[in-house]
């Protein structure tokens, strides 16, 4: 007999603004949350400055957050958007402490919908969309309007959730307004089909203990390696398909 209440998870009655206001308010105000997330800004800032170095550095991101990313990155100009005002207000606050090179402008951040943003005539080099992809209502739009985003040569750099090693972790917040998870071959087709041409697709960040993963990521076979040995094991876990995380990199024709 049960004798305590259900927990109910009210946060599915929510619109998406209202979601990602909490999400946003609850998670994501601080520099470094969590280890998770911290990791995978890092890793994901070294390719968005690597593509961006040398040249005007024009960067949109969509689905900035708080701007967590934005305060990490290289860039002449950058522009934020994300459909949590809450988010954006965070991210405006924290802006004023961003140290800019010589004649790099502020970054600029703006509450709304990417769905129905108007794409502006002044195009980006870079286009960023970092653990969010899963979450947009329609996902082929989306691609579609990154891709106009983009100037001639410029580059996507995208990264989701792999759910073969996502499913294999033990958490305990709810996945929010989650349209569709991404398999490897549904994601590059996905970004194929507006005419970006795939430069790089790799997983990072190795996690899960569940199944088969409990066995690959044990704690102590891992520290008995030393960090060398376990350093390899890493970067064979991300090579296979076993990181949390995929990253891709597309690249728009010249021509188009």
């Amino acid at each position: 007999m049960q004798t305590t209440p259900p927990n109910i998870d009210r946060s599915r009655e929510l619109d998406e603004k209202a979601w990602w206001d909490i999400w946003n308010k609850s998670y994501r105000t601080k520099e470094h949350n969590d280890d998770v997330s911290s990791e995978l800004f890092a890793r994901v800032s070294v390719v968005i400055n690597e593509l961006t170095r040398g040249t005007q550095g024009r960067v949109l991101e969509i689905a900035c957050g708080t701007g967590s990313l934005s305060r990490m990155l290289t860039f002449s100009s950058y522009h934020g958007l994300d459909i949590s005002p809450a988010a954006i207000a965070v991210a405006e606050q924290k802006a004023a402490d961003i140290h800019l090179p010589q004649g790099a402008h502020l970054p600029t951040y703006e509450a709304a919908d990417f769905h129905d943003w108007q794409v502006p005539q002044q195009l980006f080099d870079t286009v960023v969309c970092v653990d969010a992809i899963s979450c947009f209502r329609d996902q082929p739009l989306v691609l579609s309007k990154i891709t106009q985003c983009l100037g001639p040569g410029g580059n996507l750099v995208l990264t989701t959730i792999n759910p073969f090693v996502y499913h294999r972790i033990k958490r305990v917040w709810e996945n929010g307004p989650v349209s569709h998870w991404y398999t490897r071959d549904e994601l590059h087709s996905l970004i194929q089909s507006p005419g970006l041409e795939i430069s790089e697709s790799y997983t990072i960040m190795p996690r899960g203990k569940l199944g088969i993963l409990r066995l690959v990521n044990a704690g102590p076979v891992n520290r008995a390696m030393g960090p060398r040995s376990a350093a390899l094991a890493k970067s064979m876990k991300e090579k296979f398909g076993l990181g949390q995380y995929r990253v891709v990199v597309a690249r728009k024709p010249s021509g188009n």
